[in-house]
């Protein structure tokens, strides 16, 4: 026999024997009497491959799980979408200097009683479930729109809005939307602080 990957070492009870504990390659040994069994050793590079195996089949494992379960909420979703017989509106707003535009989407339920159409989940990220998530979380009659508590002021927050692209610096920020007073250009978000930091990321300061 020679280099082995198991060997097995005789129960412990054989110590007590002239030739002390037996080892072989296979386990010849049943269990003893007195309830000692035998010993398997492995070399330690088999022990590593094996722990590596089991290791990477839990990680497989986890992921399947995991897919699993987002698999089930979405088909949460569908049924929701389904059931309430809910529409998903998608809108656009011009993101300021980037060229393009951003994509709000809105979940509109619809009632007998006004308004008969409310919207009950929207997103302003792209982000299709969690506008849905949204809608699924709403209460039985809500309001047309969702309502979002404004943050409490920060006495120390600088709130200065840059100009609007034609100059004017009447602007201002209120209910998730930063528009200038004078003109039509404005930028909505889903909070006050977020659609003021978007106008100025995105409007250059003007220079006296």
């Amino acid at each position: 026999m020679s280099d082995p990957k198991v060997i097995y070492l005789g129960p412990a009870c054989e110590a007590d024997t002239g030739d002390g504990r037996a080892w072989a390659e296979d386990d010849p040994w049943p269990t003893c009497d007195c309830g000692h069994q035998p010993v398997r050793y492995v070399l330690a590079t088999e022990f590593d491959r094996i722990t590596a195996e089991n290791a990477a089949l839990q990680q497989r494992l986890n992921a399947a799980d995991q897919r699993g379960d987002e698999l089930e909420q979405d088909k949460a979703r569908l049924d929701a979408l389904e059931s309430n017989c809910w529409d998903i509106r998608f809108g656009s707003s011009p993101n300021g200097d980037a060229g393009d535009s951003s994509i709000n989407i809105e979940v509109v339920g619809h009632w007998m009683d006004a308004p008969v159409e409310r919207v009950i989940g929207e997103n302003y990220s792209e982000n299709l479930r969690a506008a849905i998530d949204q809608a699924m979380a709403a209460p039985a009659y809500p309001p047309a729109r969702p309502e979002y508590p404004e943050p409490e002021p920060d006495a120390d927050a600088d709130w200065h809005m840059t100009p609007c692209k034609q100059g004017h610096r009447d602007v201002g920020a209120a209910g998730g939307v930063a528009a200038c007073n004078q003109c039509d250009e404005k930028i909505e978000a889903a909070t006050t602080q977020e659609a003021f930091e978007r106008w100025n990321a995105t409007h250059t300061a003007m220079h006296a």
